[in-house]
């Protein structure tokens, strides 16, 4: 039985791009200041701003296949070869129901091949799910999902429907001979990396238990008890690779439920080699925890995860009211750092230690490190304390910076043998509002000088991406570029220099919406001269709906290329 299409009414934060004039800001903004946040320069420009972030929040539908010929610049030679990959929610619409929250759109692959011959190649596929399928076919939205869509009729129609819509929309992995799409709380998608059709579901070898879609009727309540019972069981998006062993490291995590006790979140973290075997396996349990971290961080001895006070709130969403992310709840308690062993690590043999920092709440791990102290260090982004609607203030037709709160780069040190700890904003980025931090991929578990990534203003507000961040951790210092207010930049994907000798030797590569062009292009920069601007710019003939996660892989995946070995 096809689903009953469901017309909500649709909170919009701002004008929605298609209905208003707007002033042209092509001057880039000043590093010293910030439009839309409580300080921002002018109404006029903020209006601009607005309309042109919803611009960048329209739905992309159409999937391409063109060589890139409007290129400014000179494409490096070591790029050449190597393809990029990019994923994000990109249809936000089916029959006339926008989605109540961006994260829940549909997910979408571009891919940015560089042949050898130094030709460039765009290609863009929506990720075929199951749950992609079903809907296309109904023309409306079929299912619950994590941050906001309901079903028509809900809450009798959604009561004790407990499965969520697996959009796939979060990042996009290539490792050994498989490229997979990955969501936060659902099983990754293979993907065929030369025509990026999808292949179905990947269960890593049987480390995941896939489920099909629900059927409809009566009986979907006792499966849903049942699935209830079992836990929830799901990859994240944010796997990381050891440059020095050449492993991917994977988790999976799921929700241990004892009835008269509180959850536990069961975290199973897999080392794979290239080949896709498995080199070691580890289980690790976070008693109430509430929901699972976002990312976590990787260190030659340790994996670390922050785990932020929440409490959920499984009423409203059992009855079909809530969605899960609207049942959350930030408490105020201290956030935990929990450092625990690799299996064949140094520490192999020593307990996990949990500790605790001042309340924040942790998004993305940049990278982390061992101090020849015996300390470790970790970059993370995050926000600071706050109440209040965290994830659903993203939600409406785009995030709204009147609502949420400021991104900043923190740095957190553990001593385990002292069992101290110390949290603050990282140095030379106290009032620097950021997002999606970095560092050189070769440097990964290693102690890094340079960090990478999206800089919206340095006076502390919240506001849009607008350019790029280099921070030195050794000298405080800073480069910066920006671009003009009416234009964004996604997160950074730094790639290597093929011969390079220092940490600074390489890209980063970053998709960047211009509002006043109504395109996005691919911006590469010098890692060594940020602040010099993009050394080579290839422009789409197009858009692209702003994404979240990207990866690069020094092999080539455009026309002529052979498949992969399946």
């Amino acid at each position: 039985m096809l689903c009953h299409q469901q017309l909500l009414e649709t909170h919009l934060p701002m004008s929605t791009p298609t209905s208003l004039s707007y002033v042209a800001y092509s001057s880039p903004l000043p590093p010293n200041s910030v439009v839309w946040g409580k300080q921002g320069e002018s109404k006029a420009l903020k209006q601009a701003q607005q309309t042109a972030w919803a611009a960048a929040f329209r739905s992309q539908l159409q999937e391409f296949d063109y060589e890139i010929t409007d290129i400014e610049g000179t494409l490096p030679d070591g790029l050449k070869g190597s393809t990029l990959f990019r994923n994000g929610p990109s249809r936000f619409e089916r029959g006339a129901q926008r989605v109540a929250h961006y994260l829940d759109g549909d997910g979408y692959l571009a891919k940015i091949a560089f042949a050898p011959n130094g030709k460039v190649y765009f290609t863009s596929r929506f990720i075929s799910t199951a749950e992609h399928q079903k809907e296309a076919h109904a023309n409306a939205f079929c299912f619950r999902t994590t941050f906001g869509n309901n079903k028509s009729g809900a809450p009798l129609t959604t009561w004790l429907d407990l499965y969520l819509k697996n959009p796939a929309n979060t990042h996009i992995l290539p490792w050994g001979n498989k490229l997979l799409a990955l969501y936060e709380a659902g099983m990754p998608y293979r993907i065929e990396p030369t025509t990026l059709d999808t292949l179905g579901i990947e269960d890593l070898g049987g480390n995941l238990q896939s489920r099909s879609l629900p059927f409809d009727g009566p009986a979907l309540w006792l499966a849903a008890i049942y699935w209830r019972s079992q836990g929830q069981q799901a990859s994240t998006a944010h796997p990381h690779v050891d440059p020095e062993r050449d492993r991917l490291v994977m988790w999976h995590w799921g929700m241990d439920i004892s009835p008269g006790q509180p959850n536990a979140l069961t975290i199973q973290l897999s080392e794979y080699n290239s080949d896709w075997q498995t080199v070691s396996s580890t289980h690790y349990k976070m008693p109430g925890a509430a929901v699972n971290p976002h990312d976590f961080a990787l260190t030659p001895n340790y994996y670390i995860f922050f785990e932020n006070a929440l409490s959920f709130d499984v009423f409203p969403y059992l009855m079909g009211q809530k969605s899960p992310a609207e049942c959350l709840k930030l408490l105020p308690k201290p956030t935990k750092v929990h450092l625990i062993p690799r299996p064949d690590g140094d520490m192999a043999k020593a307990k996990p230690l949990v500790m605790e920092t001042e309340q924040w709440f942790s998004i993305h791990q940049a990278c982390a490190s061992e101090k020849t102290d015996g300390s470790v260090e970790i970059y993370s982004s995050g926000w600071p304390a706050t109440t209040g609607g965290f994830l659903t203030s993203w939600g409406g037709y785009a995030p709204d910076f009147d609502a949420i709160a400021p991104t900043f780069l923190w740095q957190t040190t553990i001593h385990p043998t002292a069992k101290t700890i110390t949290h603050q904003i990282a140095l030379g980025t106290q009032n620097n509002c950021i997002a999606h931090p970095h560092t050189h991929p070769d440097y990964e578990t290693l102690p890094s000088r340079y960090l990478y990534m999206a800089y919206c203003n340095n006076i502390g507000q919240s506001s849009p991406p607008v350019g790029y961040l280099r921070l030195d951790t050794h000298r405080q210092t800073q480069q910066l570029w920006t671009t003009h207010p009416q234009s964004f930049v996604e997160e950074p994907v730094i790639v290597p220099h093929p011969q390079g000798k220092k940490e600074d030797d390489g890209w980063l590569l970053g998709l960047i919406y211009d509002h006043l062009q109504k395109r996005s292009s691919l911006a590469i920069f010098d890692l060594a001269n940020l602040a010099g601007g993009p050394i080579c710019r290839l422009w789409f003939t197009h858009h692209l709906a702003h994404g979240l996660h990207g990866s690069w892989i020094s092999k080539y995946y455009g026309p002529t290329a052979s498949p992969l070995s399946l």
